[in-house]
């Protein structure tokens, strides 16, 4: 090969490189201009709002929406799943029975790919008993606490996982990344996890709160309501996320909503101090003592949580009527479990 040759191919060499190089480039910028194209705050605006709560169902009884490019949020008129597109299938979190019925249409209407992965929220049985309508080949996945409790409860509707992990545990798949953790303590059931989808920003945390609305009766029916009362801060200063699925309530869950629950539940912790310290309180107590003979602490006891619940629930409604859904509803309850916690159990 001559010097002039073997210079001609050099040079084209280069050419091939740097246009290849070059062609990449484009490609990886058109690529992610399209990851970028979904409109996160159009999404919030429509299907985030509490007008979206009162907006008639279709005829059908469910809807649904994207909650990132390639994440589809389906609910009913207060249930919601969540499903993931991937290159190689769908993937799917939760397995509600009232609406698993429902996303599995979904899935037909957006994609002909099979349904490849299920993953287990927790145990309960509004969360779990719609696992046997999934095909037998998706693989089933959960934490070691929820297959324990499956285990015992010997329920044909909610099948044994597949894949059962612990204390930490990554799904990848097609494309698409799932992180699952299981945080220091349980909050509502004896078997929760979070999960996380970094690249769509959308946690996962079931049962964690009612988005726009006041908590459910009993903080729902936490296991721990010490760690219910402080997670909302622990999600918020470990992740970062658009959306937020919980299980529950027909609008998507924002960081927005988030930061106005853990705003309340640190007003409500605030609110049982106070009536705890307020002359009103003790003077009722002072009553409460004279109106019962020697050894019946066990009135005392119950009217010290009743009146303190009482009196809290009433600054509440007035602090909070209007910023938030259900402020009526019960929080005597509430309170009642607030009070125990913060002045009795755990001061």
């Amino acid at each position: 090969m001559t010097k002039l040759t073997r210079r001609f191919s050099t040079n084209i060499h280069h050419i091939l490189c740097a246009w290849l190089m070059s062609a990449l480039c484009i490609f990886s910028g058109l690529a992610s201009a399209a990851q970028s194209t979904f409109d996160v705050e159009a999404v919030k605006a429509k299907y985030s709002i509490r007008d979206y709560v009162y907006t008639p169902l279709p005829e059908r009884g469910y809807n649904y929406f994207k909650i990132a490019e390639n994440a589809y949020f389906v609910h009913d008129d207060f249930e919601n799943m969540v499903f993931f597109v991937t290159d190689d299938g769908v993937v799917v979190y939760d397995a509600k029975p009232d609406v698993t019925p429902y996303l599995l249409e979904v899935v037909k209407e957006v994609t002909d790919k099979p349904i490849t992965h299920v993953i287990y929220s927790h145990h309960h049985r509004d969360h779990a008993e719609g696992m046997y309508l999934f095909p037998e080949s998706a693989i089933k996945i959960s934490n070691d606490e929820t297959a324990r409790f499956l285990k015992r409860a010997n329920d044909p509707k909610r099948p044994m996982p597949d894949i059962v992990w612990k204390d930490s545990y990554v799904l990848e798949t097609g494309g698409l990344r799932l992180e699952f953790n299981d945080l220091p303590e349980n909050w509502h059931s004896q078997s929760d996890s979070i999960g996380y989808a970094p690249q769509q920003k959308i946690l996962l945390a079931t049962d964690t709160f009612h988005p726009d609305a006041a908590p459910w009766i009993h903080f729902g029916e936490a296991t721990n309501p010490m760690f219910a009362f402080q997670l909302p801060q622990i999600l918020l200063d470990t992740y970062d996320f658009n959306f937020m699925v919980t299980g529950h309530e027909r609008i998507v869950a924002t960081r927005a909503h988030l930061e106005l629950y853990n705003e309340l539940v640190q007003d409500m912790k605030n609110i049982v101090f106070e009536v705890a310290q307020s002359p009103a309180f003790h003077a009722l107590m002072k009553e409460t003592e004279s109106r019962y003979a020697d050894g019946a602490k066990h009135w005392e006891y119950k009217e010290m949580i009743t009146n303190g619940a009482k009196m809290s629930a009433a600054k509440f409604i007035d602090r909070w009527a209007g910023r938030v859904r259900n402020v009526n509803l019960n929080m005597e309850e509430n309170f009642q479990m607030m009070f125990m916690q913060l002045m009795i159990l755990n001061p």
